[in-house]
This record gives structure tokens, C-alpha cells and sequence, in this order.
């Protein structure tokens, strides 16, 4: 029984060393590598930018505005979302619904009647115009049964409203309040 060819008879019975050609595996690494990075969906997140109340007023606060703070005429124009409704107020006074008691804009069946909201703000910016230091401004907020996209739906109605075809800014500084009053 032989259990080894010496070398010599190697080459003669066909046996002879040859090196693994890796070349075509690369070649379709460097195919398959781009073809799946390219059909890959990546996920897309989306910013919206809001302002937090701040904890303190620092040095830039205090830059703001040169007048007395019991000088300055303020808004504070305010979106509450309720089960019920939209509320709508300000520092002066809060926006009823055709009953007392009863939302500025209410459920229209079981949806946020979100245009209505902006035609509201509009009729509002126009009425104020630039009398007030923050008539750029708005706060929303919110009871905590309400949903996000709700909340992120009246944002979006509160930045901005198109009036004949043209995006008509609104009060595209808004921020989110803590809680109910």
C-alpha cells in the first residue's frame, strides 16, 4: 500500500501544486459591496426646531430688549389642545367659542380642525401686527391624553398659512409649555 508519492511521480500522475485564485471572489466584492450600500434605505428623521422655556434668564435675555420689563407689551399668544378643542389666548384674553365655556375652534366630529386654527392665527398676526415684542411667538400646549401628531400638526399650523398660493409666515417661534393652566 502507498500512501505517498514522492515528488518525482507527482507530476506524472497529474498531482501537481497550484495556488487558489482568489481574483474572481474579489471581483464580486467589489460588485456586490456598492449594489447593497445602494439599496439599503436608510432611515430619515426629521427636526423641528421649537424653544424651550428657559430655566433662568442669562446674559443673553437680558439683551433682548432695552425697556423695563413692566414696559414691554407682550402677547404671549397661546394654543392649549384640548379633548375638546382648541383654546386660543393671550395675555389679555382668551378667545371663546360661540358658547361660553366652549373651545376657540371645537372637534369638528372627532378631528382638529387644523386650517380653521390657522385662519385664526392669521386674523390674530394681522390684528397685532408689530405692536407686541413677541409677535413672532406662540406656545402650545397640551393635555396629556393628546397625541403627538396632533401636537405636531397644530405646530405646523401655527408657523405658517398659504394665502393665494403664497406661504404667509405666522408665529414660526413656538414653544411647548410644561402644562395645562
Amino acid at each position: 500500500m502507498i500512501l505517498a508519492y514522492k515528488p518525482s511521480e507527482k507530476v506524472k500522475h497529474g498531482f501537481e501544486e497550484t495556488r487558489l485564485n482568489i481574483a474572481p471572489v474579489m471581483n464580486l466584492m467589489v460588485v456586490l459591496i456598492p449594489l447593497l450600500l445602494s439599496s439599503a434605505e436608510f432611515v430619515r428623521l426629521s427636526v423641528i426646531e421649537l424653544n424651550l422655556p428657559p430655566a433662568a434668564l442669562g446674559p443673553e435675555g437680558e439683551q433682548l430688549n432695552n425697556l423695563p420689563e413692566e414696559e414691554q407689551r407682550k402677547l404671549d399668544l397661546t394654543v392649549t389642545i384640548t379633548d375638546r378643542g382648541f383654546f386660543i389666548s393671550s395675555a389679555m384674553a382668551v378667545l371663546g367659542g360661540e358658547k361660553e365655556g366652549e373651545p376657540t375652534i371645537p372637534l369638528s366630529g372627532d378631528m382638529y380642525d387644523f386650517e380653521a386654527l390657522a385662519e385664526k392665527l392669521y386674523e390674530i398676526k394681522t390684528k397685532a401686527g408689530d405692536r407686541f415684542t413677541d409677535s413672532e411667538h406662540i406656545i402650545i400646549m397640551a393635555e396629556p391624553e393628546i397625541d403627538y401628531q396632533t401636537i405636531v400638526s397644530t405646530m405646523d399650523a401655527s408657523r405658517s398659512i398659504r394665502i393665494n398660493g403664497e406661504n404667509q409666515a405666522l408665529f414660526p417661534i413656538v414653544s411647548l409649555s410644561a402644562g395645562i393652566l
